[in-house]
C-alpha cells in the first residue's frame, strides 16, 4: 500500500491543490494493491499576485506618501491639543474665577489621558486585525468632544471634554504610527517614521505658538473650534484615501477573533519583553528631559541677568524645534542607512543594529546638558545656551526615532500596541519628573541639577548595551514561548 500524505498550511505556503483525482484499480507492479493518484496543480503566480495586492507593503509609492501625509497630519493632534492650552490657562483662570491648580487640572487630565487611551486602541487595533476602523472611531471621538468643549461654560465640564478629546487625538497617533509600520518594510521604515516623529515634535512648538496668537488676538473658545476644524478636515481624507492595512490571513484572523477575547490592557504584557522594558525606560527618560527643560526656560530666563519677556522666550523654543526636526530626519535616515550598508556587505542584519545607529545621539544627550546646565547657572551668554539645548533636542530625536523603530521591529504584529505603550511611560514619567524635577532644581541649584540628569542619562545608556547583545535571544524565547 503507498500511502501520500499531503499538509497544507494556508500562511507560509503560496501553493494550492486545485485538483485531486482519486483512481482505485489493481496495479500490475504492485499485485493487485489499491493505487491513489494525486494530481497537485501549483498555482504559485495565481497565490503570489493575491499576496502583492492584499499586502500595503506593495502599494504605490504614490499611495503610501497619501498615507503617510494623513497619518503624519492627524498624529500632530495629539500634543498640539495640549501645548496649544498653556498659553490659555491665565485668561481660563480669570474667566472661571478659579485657582491656579484648579485650572492646571485640564492639562493634567489631558496629558494623563494622552498616555492611557493609546493602549486601549491599540489593543483593540491589534486583536481584531484592524487600522481603518479604529482610525475613523478615534477621529469621531476627537471631534465630537472638540465642538463641546467650545461652548463649556464650566472648568470641570471642560476638563471631562478635554480628556475624552484627548482620548481620540492620541487614538490617531498610536493608530497612525502602526498604519506606517504596515505600509512600509523595514529598510523604509526608519525614513518614514524620522518624517512622522518631526511632525510630532515640531507640533509642540506650533501648538504653543498658535495658543498665544489665538489668546492674544481672538479668545479661548477659539483655540477648540480651529482644533475642530483641524479634526474635521483630517476625517473625510481617511475615508477616502486610508485602506485597511493590517494584512493578516483571513483564516487566521477569524480564528483569533474568535477565539480570543479583546484585553484593553493586553499591550502592558509586552513589559514583560525584555528588549521592550529597557528600552522603554531609556526612551521614556530622554524624553522627560525635554519636558523638564520645556518647564525649567520661562522660570530661568524670566529671571537671572537675562529677565526676557514672554514673547521672547516663546522664540527661544525655536532652538529645540530645528533639532527636532533635523534630528527626526537624520535618525530615521541614519537609521535605515546602517541596516542597508549591512546588507549589501553580506553581514547579517538584525533589528539590534538600530541602537547602533542611536550611538551618535546617546553621546550628545548628557553631554549637551551638562553644558548647558553649569553655563546657565553661571548667566553665560543666551546664544550658546540655544546652541546647546538645540543639540539636545537634536540628539535626543535621533535617539528616540532609532529605538522606537527598533520597538517596532521587535514585535511584529504589534506595532500600534508598542508605539502606544511609549507613548503611556513616557508621558507618566515626563509627568513625575516634571514635578520632581522643580522641587530639585531649587534645592540643589540648575548646574547641579543638569549633573544629576546627566549622570542618570549617562546610566540608563547601559540598559541599551544589554539589548543590544542579549535582544536576538530574548526575541526568540520570548516569541516561542507562551508570551
Amino acid at each position: 500500500m503507498c500511502i501520500i500524505k499531503i499538509k497544507k498550511n494556508l500562511i507560509f505556503s503560496l501553493f494550492a491543490i486545485t485538483e485531486v483525482t482519486e483512481v482505485t484499480g489493481a496495479n500490475e507492479d504492485t499485485g493487485g494493491s489499491e493505487v491513489t493518484e494525486i494530481t497537485v496543480v501549483n498555482e504559485i503566480s495565481k497565490c503570489t499576485e493575491d499576496i502583492i495586492v492584499n499586502d500595503p507593503k506593495f502599494l504605490s509609492s504614490r499611495k503610501k506618501w497619501m498615507i503617510l501625509f494623513i497619518a503624519t497630519f492627524s498624529g500632530m493632534l495629539a500634543p498640539m491639543t495640549n501645548t496649544i492650552l498653556y498659553p490659555a490657562l491665565i485668561q481660563l483662570s480669570e474667566e472661571f474665577e478659579i485657582s491656579e491648580i484648579a485650572v492646571n487640572s485640564l492639562i493634567f487630565a489631558s496629558l494623563f489621558f494622552t498616555g492611557i487611551a493609546p493602549i486601549v486602541w491599540a489593543a483593540y487595533s491589534d486583536r481584531f486585525a484592524t487600522r481603518r476602523k479604529v482610525y475613523l472611531l478615534s477621529c469621531i471621538v476627537f471631534i465630537i468632544p472638540t465642538i463641546l468643549c467650545s461652548i463649556a461654560e464650566s472648568i470641570w465640564v471642560l476638563t471631562i471634554l478635554c480628556a475624552i478629546q484627548a482620548c481620540g487625538s492620541s487614538g490617531m497617533y498610536s493608530i497612525g504610527a502602526g498604519i506606517i509600520s504596515d505600509i512600509y518594510c523595514t529598510k523604509e521604515r526608519g525614513g518614514a517614521f524620522g518624517i512622522f516623529y518631526l511632525a510630532y515634535w515640531f507640533s509642540n512648538f506650533i501648538g504653543t505658538l498658535s495658543g498665544g496668537y489665538i489668546i492674544q488676538y481672538l479668545n479661548w473658545h477659539w483655540i477648540f473650534r480651529i482644533l475642530a476644524i483641524y479634526g474635521g478636515f483630517i476625517f473625510p481624507f481617511i475615508i477616502f484615501f486610508v485602506p485597511e492595512t493590517f494584512c493578516q490571513s483571513t483564516l487566521t484572523s477569524q480564528s483569533k477573533s474568535s477565539q480570543n477575547r479583546f484585553n484593553p490592557i493586553a499591550p502592558l504584557k509586552l513589559l514583560a519583553y525584555p528588549n521592550v522594558i529597557l528600552v522603554v525606560i531609556y526612551v521614556s527618560f530622554v524624553s522627560s528631559i525635554l519636558t523638564i527643560q520645556n518647564i525649567s526656560v520661562p522660570r530661568n530666563f524670566s529671571a537671572r541677568t537675562y529677565k526676557l519677556p514672554p514673547s521672547s522666550i516663546g522664540l527661544l523654543f525655536l532652538a529645540p524645534a530645528v533639532g527636532y526636526a533635523i534630528g527626526s530626519l537624520v535618525g530615521g535616515k541614519y537609521s535605515d542607512f546602517v541596516l542597508q550598508r549591512a546588507r549589501k556587505k553580506g553581514e547579517s542584519v538584525y533589528p539590534e543594529m538600530r541602537i547602533k545607529s542611536a550611538i551618535v545621539g546617546i553621546i550628545i544627550i548628557p553631554s549637551s546638558y551638562l553644558a548647558y546646565g553649569w553655563l546657565l547657572e553661571h548667566n553665560f551668554n543666551i546664544y550658546p545656551l540655544m546652541i546647546l539645548w538645540f543639540l539636545g533636542a537634536f540628539g535626543s530625536l535621533i535617539t528616540f526615532n532609532s529605538l522606537s523603530t527598533y520597538l517596532v521591529d521587535v514585535c511584529p504584529g504589534f506595532s500600534a500596541s508598542v508605539v502606544a505603550l511609549i507613548n503611556c511611560i513616557r508621558l507618566m514619567i515626563a509627568g513625575i519628573n516634571a514635578i520632581v524635577g522643580s522641587l530639585l532644581e531649587n534645592m540643589i541649584g540648575t548646574g547641579w541639577f543638569f549633573t544629576v540628569i546627566s549622570m542618570a542619562c549617562f546610566i540608563f545608556t547601559f540598559l541599551l548595551v544589554i539589548v543590544y547583545f542579549k535582544g536576538r535571544q530574548w526575541q526568540k524565547i520570548f516569541f516561542n514561548g507562551d508570551s
